[in-house]
């Protein structure tokens, strides 16, 4: 299969898999770790004295996410088909192909059960949740389960997924071998070391990197073949000057590129907003193919956009891209959905546009290019100011930045100016295609305001503070037209110094301001026209009194209840006096006027609380009496 030579990962855990041992393997994005452990799995498998059987159970592969999944699947299966076929006749019966149990498909756990039934699979590869769902049914048998492999545990522990592995443990045999793997250990997962594994090993593959003037090697955490760098810019230059960089890479013949947002309503706006603005303004994305992935997506969406970006440059896909002519580059705005695990095929460039909240995200980020051995660049904007410390904290992480210059307009390294006209010329015709379209008025509203939710949470708020950040120059950086309403907008306006010049509040009239979607804006209309006749009565109402009146209406109405309560209650007691005293001269006649006053004191407090009855007549018949 043209590998001649295995990685370091490779090299130290297969080994260590095929003696026994329990492998915990901590090595950089890129450095093969899938095949460190499908390659032993498949070798103890083939070499079992005794076959196993048709639902007997041989190794199961948890992943956090369904992506990561499909991914190992596939890679499995290549090797069974591969092995299946050049030596037949070293098995009685064949390894079926690895099943795939994972949710937001159209398989149930029903469907997942069928099929295992039907196929007998050696191998499972899924999610936690769906695992646990599985392995539960009769007929699945464990106990002659050999492997069971966790890839990117720790990320497994940080989604919540503790309770479903304990759970799928509690299911498989003590004496199996165990592998973890991981770019990153944290302490959760040692703590699984501990409780799952009974002889591990830790496989830990680190990159060197001589210090500059100095004989001192330093350990990073990147691959060493990776460019990784960052730009600083002021909050109202920032997205000018990613279109800059990818521009400037398309130029220096790269071909495939992602772009990191913090939220998913940012990829949705901003994958929007392009899409408006090549059409119009075709200088800024020339050459340039955009595609949007992100959690929130239907997983149709997500799978469609997965292989139309892996196939770019093969096909072209218009029903999730900007349509280009030559196109050069294609781009993939993303969250951190794609920042792990995921081997995207030939990513040149990676860009983080927003910093992740988790700081060991950024290291599975870059992850995505300068894989197997191959070159690639990773770029991280910054805001400039408090924002620029982030260089240093992320030094002592290991993980060693270059500064790269600014770009200006003609796509030339320079300094930052004072007034990036450029920039501005770009905000403002981003701002005239935002006034076109209702719709992307509301994605931008939406996006800015997930934005500040986000940077307020930031795990590394020393860095990442609230307060230090000029939301007019971000409002310019989202092309809004007006500042949303929000409690962080009315403390940055108290807490600043002087009138903003960056920008200034547009509001459109949002009675007039129309979609450009013709049905979407066809319904606007219909529920506006309903809230209109809402407000017009369609008969006159009857009328009421001021907010005054009606409080002291109710104060008159207790009033009357407490006189009407006494009244009774001294009624009862002369009642029981009389009985008691053996004196009961209460004729039938006074018993039967004496419910009848009862009956129009109800009668008439009905009325009055009905606006039948004026105020003043029911205190003149019954309240100025008692």
């Amino acid at each position: 299969m043209n590998f001649e030579q295995m990685t370091p990962v490779q090299s130290a855990a297969i080994p260590l898999f095929l003696t026994h041992k329990d492998v915990v393997a901590e090595a950089v994005t890129g450095s093969g770790k899938t095949l460190a452990f499908v390659i032993p799995i498949l070798e103890i498998l083939q070499r079992r004295e005794q076959k196993l059987k048709k639902h007997e159970l041989g190794a199961i592969v948890l992943c956090p996410t369904r992506e990561l999944a499909e991914q190992i699947v596939k890679v499995t299966n290549v090797f069974l088909d591969a092995y299946a076929a050049r030596f037949p006749e070293t098995h009685q019966r064949k390894l079926g192909e690895a099943q795939l149990c994972v949710g937001g498909i159209k398989a149930t756990p029903a469907e997942d059960y069928r099929l295992f039934r039907e196929n007998g699979p050696d191998i499972l590869v899924g999610t936690p949740g769906r695992m646990e769902e599985l392995l539960k049914k009769p007929g699945v048998r464990t106990s002659e389960l050999d492997v069971l492999v966790m890839d990117e545990a720790d990320r497994l522990l940080d989604l919540g997924f503790t309770d479903s592995i304990r759970t799928v443990l509690s299911y498989l045999p003590k004496q199996r071998r165990t592998g973890l793997f991981s770019a990153t250990m944290t302490e959760a997962l040692t703590e699984l070391v501990r409780v799952g594994l009974r002889n591990p090993v830790r496989v830990v593959v680190k990159v060197e990197a001589k210090l500059k003037g100095s004989l001192v090697r330093q350990d990073i955490r990147m691959p060493s073949t990776l460019q990784n760098r960052f730009q600083v810019s002021r909050p109202e230059n920032k997205f000018a000057q990613l279109l800059r960089v990818l521009r400037y890479e398309a130029q220096a013949d790269t071909k495939k590129c992602i772009v990191y947002f913090a939220t998913c309503a940012q990829v949705n706006y901003f994958f929007s907003l392009l899409a408006r603005h090549a059409k119009q303004y075709p200088k800024w994305t020339q050459g340039l193919q955009f595609f949007s992935l992100h959690g929130k997506q239907s997983t149709q969406r997500r799978q469609a956009t997965f292989q139309a970006f892996t196939q770019a440059g093969i096909r072209k896909d218009k029903t999730d891209a900007t349509e280009s002519t030559d196109v050069t580059c294609t781009v993939l705005l993303c969250t951190d959905v794609a920042a792990r695990g995921l081997d995207l095929p030939d990513i040149d460039v990676v860009i983080q546009f927003d910093p992740p909240n988790d700081p060991k995200v950024f290291a599975h980020r870059c992850g995505r290019t300068a894989r197997a051995g191959k070159s690639g660049k990773a770029l991280v904007m910054l805001h400039r100011g408090r924002e620029e410390g982030y260089v240093e904290y992320l030094q002592v992480k290991q993980i060693p930045l270059k500064s790269t210059p600014y770009l200006l307009a003609m796509l030339q390294p320079g300094e930052e100016p004072k007034m990036d006209q450029d920039a501005q010329d770009l905000v403002q015709s981003l701002q005239s295609v935002v006034r076109e379209d209702r719709a992307l008025y509301e994605l931008g509203m939406r996006a800015f305001v997930s934005y500040v939710k986000a940077y307020s949470k930031h795990e590394i708020n020393y860095i990442f503070r609230l307060p230090d950040l000029p939301l007019d120059g971000l409002a310019c950086q989202f092309a809004l037209l007006n500042f949303p309403k929000m409690p962080e907008v009315t403390r940055w306006r108290a807490n600043s110094k002087s009138q903003s010049t960056l920008f200034h509040d547009d509001m459109p009239d949002l009675r007039t301001f129309a979609y450009a979607d013709k049905r979407r804006e066809a319904q606007r209309l219909e529920a506006l026209e309903r809230k209109d006749a809402e407000i017009e009565p369609a008969q006159p109402k009857k009328p009421t009194r001021a907010p005054k009146e009606a409080w002291s209406e109710q104060k008159r109405r207790k009033e009357v209840r407490e006189v009407r309560r006494e009244k009774k209650e001294r009624k009862r007691q002369w009642i029981h006096d009389q009985q008691q005293n053996g004196r009961n001269s209460m004729s039938a006649d006074d018993s039967d006027e004496q419910e009848e006053d009862f009956a129009a004191e109800e009668r008439a407090a009905k009325k009055l609380k009905q606006g039948k009855m004026d105020l003043d007549e029911f205190d003149a018949n019954f309240f100025q009496a008692m």
